[in-house]
């Protein structure tokens, strides 16, 4: 229970900054409360979209989009100074046009300090079989799993056992990308850590696909749409105040 209670505190102090520095590709935050935080209600996690598809259904122009739309939230994340430090399909929204949404920043830490989860194979850990230290290195190997598995449909190693799996992580051993003309060099140097930055991935992916793809506001970027939503939040609030205490809450 103290986890969780530290989780959700954490994801507080996180949305605190991002309400107040939003991103287009990034969930909405609408109101932080003691009791927890309301958020705008997406669609279903990048990961159940993949799944619940075969990849060959899924547009190339609607995957290079999707992986734009990451690399773009995750930069925005480190240009505040942190690491998402969890970036995975599971944690990745799908709005109502299929647009990105990054989410789940329960994890998330100042670059510099060690991660608080390792979800392989979107993470590795160090030879020591110990979490790695925030950062690039960190971030980047995360991007390239989320982009491998976009363009693949199935995680990297996703038919291995999970030691050896790791195991091969920890080694630096990545599965071949050669299949893919677009983005498999790209996929094997962010797995490697060889961009200087987030950004500089991002603006990698922006001159592989020779254009920029634009989330135009909707909604939830409506701010007299928001302040109604938040109005109902503190009228859900003040009726629940009696009966129970809400966590994490999401709102259409």
């Amino acid at each position: 229970m103290n986890e969780s209670i530290k989780k959700l505190e954490n994801e507080k102090a996180i949305y605190q900054i991002l309400m107040e520095h939003w991103h287009a590709n990034i969930v909405r935050g609408l109101l932080c409360v003691p009791e927890g935080i309301f958020l705008h209600r997406q669609e279903m996690t990048l990961e159940t979209r993949i799944e619940r598809s075969p990849i060959s259904a899924i547009s190339s122009s609607t995957q290079e989009r999707w992986i734009q739309q990451i690399a773009s939230a995750l930069a925005w994340i480190e240009h505040l100074g942190y690491a998402h430090g969890d970036l995975q399909p599971a944690n990745i929204f799908l709005g109502t046009r299929e647009e990105i949404r990054l989410g789940d920043f329960d994890a998330t830490v100042k670059r510099g300090e060690h991660l608080m989860v390792v979800s392989a194979p979107f993470c590795k850990l160090d030879e020591n079989y110990e979490p790695p230290v925030a950062g690039l290195l960190s971030e980047q190997f995360s991007l390239a799993s989320c982009i491998y598995t976009i363009r693949s449909g199935h995680k990297p190693f996703h038919n291995i056992e999970a030691p050896i799996r790791v195991r091969r992580l920890i080694m630096n051993q990545f599965p071949s990308t050669a299949a893919d003309p677009i983005f498999g060099n790209l996929i094997q140097k962010c797995g490697q850590g060889g961009f200087h930055s987030v950004e500089a991935v991002e603006h990698e992916i922006v001159s592989l696909l020779g254009k920029h793809t634009v989330v135009q506001g909707h909604l939830e970027s409506d701010t007299l749409v928001l302040e109604e939503i938040k109005a109902h939040c503190i009228e859900f609030l003040e009726k629940e105040s009696t009966t129970g205490t809400p966590q994490g809450l999401y709102l259409d």
